[in-house]
Parts: structure tokens; C-alpha cells; sequence
């Protein structure tokens, strides 16, 4: 196969959206991996190295999903893309989020009809 399977991080720490998230992503045949804090986030991206990042805000541990995509965009410039799917999406904070460059946002809770168009066109791009 010449093309590579695109990566997907989902940064979730609800388990089951989790489960549903990186169902929908298999399916699609992306390759994915869960992480379940900020911290175990930013680890398994440097590993991972993924083209897309979910990224929910409200994480357990020392790090919020704020904190990590501030990490993620000094230490790795603009990519990998990033759609922060969390229940303090709003008219006011997504506009300071999407500011971090290549990032969208998705306010819980969803359809998962429209998580999974936003998942195809952000990969697609």
C-alpha cells in the first residue's frame, strides 16, 4: 500500500465518547490511539506523531486541553490539525482557540454524523 494510514490522537478522558470517537475512526480506516490525560496526551503524541488531534478541555491531571494545545503549537509549529470537541466550545472561546492556527472546534454534545464529516474534511485537506 503506497498510501500511509492518516493518525488520529483522540485526548479524551470520557471513556465511552472515547470508545465512540476512535470506533468512528477505525472505521474510517484511520490508525488511532486514546489517551486519557494532558500529560499521557503529550506523550503518546511524541511518539505517535499524529495528523490529527481531538482534544477535549476539560482533562484530569495537571495539564488542560488548553495547556495542551499551547504545548503542541510551540513545540510543533502548525500540524498536526486539531478539533477541540468539548462542552466549553462556544461563540466565545472557539474564536481564541481556533487562533492557535489549524484548529476547529466542535461543541458537546454533537451528532456524529457531523464528528465524522469534520474528521474526513480535516484529513482530506
Amino acid at each position: 500500500m503506497s498510501t500511509e494510514m492518516k493518525r488520529v490522537l483522540i485526548i479524551e478522558d470520557y471513556y465511552a465518547l472515547a470508545d465512540i470517537e476512535s470506533l468512528l475512526c477505525t472505521m474510517e480506516g484511520y490508525e488511532v490511539k486514546v489517551a486519557k490525560s494532558g500529560d499521557e496526551g503529550l506523550q503518546v503524541f511524541q511518539e505517535f506523531k499524529p495528523d490529527l488531534v481531538l482534544l477535549d478541555l476539560m482533562l484530569p491531571g495537571d495539564l488542560s486541553g488548553t495547556q495542551v494545545l499551547e504545548r503542541i503549537r510551540n513545540d510543533h509549529g502548525s500540524n498536526p490539525k486539531v478539533l477541540v470537541v468539548s462542552a466549553l466550545v462556544n461563540a466565545s472561546t472557539a474564536p481564541k482557540l481556533e487562533a492557535y492556527g489549524n484548529v476547529q472546534t466542535l461543541a458537546k454534545p454533537f451528532k456524529i454524523k457531523e464528528l465524522a464529516s469534520r474528521i474526513q474534511a480535516m484529513l482530506a485537506s
